[in-house]
C-alpha cells in the first residue's frame, strides 16, 4: 500500500467519525488534507494516482454528503484550493454594506423619533464605512455603461493591443431587454444563430413554453408580428426578433440543447424529448419540416436527467446508472401531423391546465441504451467537451448522495475516463471555450465556479462567486483576444459578476434588474452576453410582492435629471419618493448603486453587446412592478 493511500485511510476514518457538528474549521481542514495527498500525488507523477483519485473521491463525496445533512452546513467552504492560489473574491462585501446600511437607517430612524432632528442632518455613514454612490466609483472609458460597478485597484490584463477584450473588461455595451415567462435554462446554436430558451408559464406556472431568438435577423421594430411563408409567426420587438413554440409536451420543460447541423432545438420533460426545426434545408427521411414544426418526439421515461447532443446525429439523455441514445436519422418523424410510437400517450397525470394542448405521440424508444461503469451515477448536469468527445457529468447529490464530477466515455459504455475533485456541492452548469481546449469551468451550488485543466484532478482556480450564502448559478467562459475570461451568475445577489482569470480578481458586476440569473451564454460572433433572468418578487399569478417607495437621485434615472434644489425650510423626508418608482425592500443594491437604478420588476431576457463604439444611453426600460400586491 503506497504512502498515499495509506494517508487517505488515516484521514477517511477521521473524517467518518467526525461527530462535532458544530466544529466547521475542524471538519474542512480534513476534508483540505484528502486533497493536499492528491495533489502531491499528482505533482510527483505517481503511477498510482487514479487509484488515488477514487480513494480521495469516495471520502471526499461521503464527506459532502455528511456536511449537509448532519453536519450543520449551509455552504462548504472552498477545500480544493492550494495554499499558493486561495480563492479569487470580491473586495466588497455586501453581507457588511447591508448592516452597515441598516445601522445607518436605524440611526436616522432614532433621531427622527426622539430628537425630530432638531439637531441636523441624521447620522450618515462615510464613505469607507458604506458603499460609494456610483459616480464617485471608477469609470474606466466615457462610453462605459451605466449598469455596471468596478471595482477599484484592480490590475486589468486586457490592453489596447486587444481592443475586443478592452470593450468587454470596459464595459463598454448597450444593454436591452425583452419580457419571458419564467425562465429555467436556454441553449444556443455552435453557429450562433439562434438561441432557445425554455419557460413555464399559464396559471401558477404549469404551462411548458419554448420561444426561440433568431440572432442572424434583422428585427422589424415595427413591433408587429407576421407569417412568413412557412406560416411561422415571427414577432419583433426591441431589436428582438423570435418565435413562440407551444411544446406539446404533459409537464414543464427542463432539458434543452440545439443540433447545430440538423437545425433542431431539443427539449424534454421527465417522460419525452421533442425536437422543432430551426429553418434551413434540412430533410429528415426526405422531408424538410417547415419553421417551428415538431420533427421528433422520443419516450425517454426511466431516463429523466440531463441530455446532451453528440455528433452524427445522435441525443444522449442521463438516467440513473445509465443513458440512452437516439440516432435522430432513423427516427420516425411527424410528417403530415402523425404520431410518433405505439398508442397513445397517457395524460391523466398531467399538471397541465389544458390537456388539448398535449401532443399525444408516446415516441420513439432509444436506439440503444448503455449503463454505466458505475451503477449508481446519477448525472444532475452534462457538458460535452468536444476536443476528447467525452461527457463533463456532475452526479445528483439529492439524487445519489454523491457529489462527483467525472469525464465520461459513452463510446467505451460510460467509462470514467477521469474525477474532478473539490466540489461541495452539486455542480450546476458547465463552460468550455474553443480558446483552451485544456480548460472547463464548473458552477456549484456550494457558491463557486472552478476552473479546471482536464489533466489534472483539482482545480486550478477557485473563484468565490456566491460569498458562502448563495449557489453559483450559472458560469460562461470565453476568451476575447485570447485573454481568459469568466462570467458568473448569482440568485440572491441578483448581479453579473466578470472575472480576469490572469489578474486573479473581479473586474466589475453588471446590473439585472434585481433579477436572479438562471442561465448565461456568450455569443462570440457578435460580442454579446445573454442572461436569462428571474424576478423573484414576481409570485405565479403575475403579483409582484415586497416593493416600496424608490428613492433615486436624478443622475441614476434613465435620463439622467440636475437634483432638485431644496431651500433651507424644506422636507428633507422622501419617504414618498417619487411617487412614480418602486423598489423592492429586499434587494441587495440600492438605488445610488449602479449608474442608473435599474428594476425590471419582471422575468427578462437581457442582451449585452460590447462594442467598440456603443451609445450608452440603450439601456432596458424601468419595470412597472407597484407597491403591495400589484399585478404586471
Amino acid at each position: 500500500m503506497s504512502s498515499y493511500t495509506e494517508r487517505l485511510d488515516r484521514l477517511g476514518r477521521l473524517i467518518q467519525g467526525f461527530k462535532a457538528q458544530g466544529q466547521h474549521e475542524a471538519f474542512v481542514d480534513l476534508l483540505k488534507g484528502v486533497t493536499l495527498v492528491v495533489r502531491e500525488a499528482d505533482n510527483a507523477g505517481a503511477p498510482e494516482l487514479p487509484q488515488v483519485v477514487d480513494k480521495a473521491g469516495d471520502i471526499l463525496s461521503k464527506a459532502v454528503n455528511w456536511a449537509y445533512s448532519e453536519g450543520d452546513f449551509d455552504f462548504l467552504p472552498s477545500y480544493a484550493h492550494s495554499f499558493e492560489n486561495p480563492p479569487v473574491k470580491d473586495s466588497l462585501s455586501l453581507e457588511t454594506r447591508r448592516a452597515r446600511q441598516a445601522a445607518s437607517d436605524f440611526i436616522a430612524q432614532f433621531e427622527r423619533m426622539f430628537f425630530g432632528r432638531a439637531s441636523g442632518e441624521p447620522t450618515r455613514l462615510t464613505d469607507n464605512q458604506l458603499s460609494k454612490p456610483w459616480p464617485d466609483t471608477p469609470h474606466p472609458h466615457p462610453k462605459t455603461t451605466r449598469l455596471f460597478r468596478f471595482r477599484g485597484g484592480v490590475p486589468v490584463t486586457s490592453t489596447a493591443d486587444a481592443p475586443i477584450a478592452q470593450t468587454i473588461y470596459q464595459a463598454r455595451c448597450e444593454i436591452t431587454s425583452d419580457t419571458l415567462n419564467s425562465p429555467i435554462n436556454f441553449a444556443m446554436t455552435a453557429n450562433a444563430s439562434a438561441l432557445a430558451v425554455i419557460q413555464q408559464g399559464g396559471w401558477k406556472n404549469r404551462e411548458p413554453l419554448l420561444t426561440v431568438y433568431f440572432l442572424d435577423d434583422e428585427a422589424d421594430f415595427a413591433g408587429k408580428g407576421k407569417a412568413d411563408e412557412d406560416d411561422a409567426e415571427i414577432l419583433s420587438w426591441h431589436g428582438f426578433r423570435y418565435m413562440g413554440l407551444e411544446c406539446g409536451l404533459s409537464e414543464v420543460a427542463y432539458e434543452v440543447a440545439m443540433d447545430t447541423p440538423r437545425q433542431l432545438a431539443v427539449v424534454a420533460d421527465s417522460r419525452r424529448i421533442k425536437t422543432f426545426a430551426l429553418g434551413g434545408d434540412v430533410a429528415f427521411n426526405g422531408w424538410k419540416p417547415a419553421l417551428g414544426k415538431n420533427v421528433h418526439t422520443m419516450k425517454s421515461a426511466g431516463y429523466d436527467g440531463p441530455l446532451v447532443v453528440l455528433p452524427e446525429g445522435r441525443i444522449a439523455r442521463a438516467g440513473k446508472g445509465g443513458a440512452a441514445i437516439w440516432n435522430l436519422d432513423s427516427l420516425e418523424t411527424h410528417k403530415g401531423g402523425k404520431r410518433v410510437g405505439r398508442g397513445k400517450f397517457d395524460i391523466e397525470h398531467s399538471m397541465r391546465d389544458t390537456d388539448t394542448d398535449i401532443e399525444l405521440s408516446t415516441g420513439s424508444a432509444p436506439t440503444t441504451t448503455l449503463t454505466f461503469a458505475r451503477s449508481t451515477l446519477t448525472p444532475a448536469s452534462w457538458h460535452l467537451h468536444e476536443p476528447s468527445g467525452h461527457i463533463l457529468s456532475g452526479e445528483n447529490g439529492n439524487k445519489s448522495h454523491s457529489y462527483g464530477c467525472y469525464s465520461l466515455d459513452l463510446n467505451a459504455g460510460g467509462k470514467i475516463v477521469s474525477q474532478y475533485l473539490g466540489h461541495g456541492g452539486n455542480v450546476i452548469a458547465f463552460s468550455t471555450s474553443p480558446g483552451d481546449p485544456n480548460v472547463f469551468v464548473t458552477a456549484c451550488g456550494d457558491g463557486f465556479a472552478r476552473l479546471y485543466d482536464v489533466r489534472h484532478p483539482l482545480p486550478v482556480m477557485t473563484i468565490d462567486s456566491g460569498k458562502s450564502s448563495e449557489f453559483c448559478s450559472t458560469v460562461q467562459f470565453i476568451h476575447p483576444d485570447g485573454i481568459p475570461t469568466v462570467f458568473t451568475g448569482s440568485d440572491r445577489y441578483q448581479n453579473i459578476m466578470m472575472w480576469d482569470v490572469r489578474a486573479r480578481s473581479l473586474v466589475y458586476e453588471l446590473a439585472t434588474g434585481n433579477n436572479a440569473v438562471r442561465a448565461l451564454c456568450w455569443d462570440a460572433k457578435r460580442t454579446t452576453l445573454y442572461a436569462a433572468t428571474e424576478c423573484d418578487y414576481m409570485d405565479r399569478l403575475g403579483f409582484t410582492h415586497g416593493y416600496r417607495a424608490a428613492h433615486i437621485p436624478g443622475w441614476a434615472k434613465r435620463m439622467p435629471e440636475p437634483e432638485p434644489v431644496r431651500g433651507p425650510d424644506d422636507d428633507d423626508d422622501d419617504d414618498e419618493g417619487d411617487g412614480e418608482h418602486c423598489w423592492p425592500e429586499n434587494a441587495p443594491h440600492e438605488e445610488r448603486y449602479f449608474g442608473y437604478a435599474y428594476d425590471a420588476g419582471e422575468h427578462t431576457l437581457l442582451r449585452y453587446q460590447f462594442k467598440e463604439d456603443p451609445k450608452p444611453d440603450v439601456l432596458p426600460e424601468y419595470g412597472r412592478a407597484e407597491m403591495g400586491d400589484g399585478f404586471w
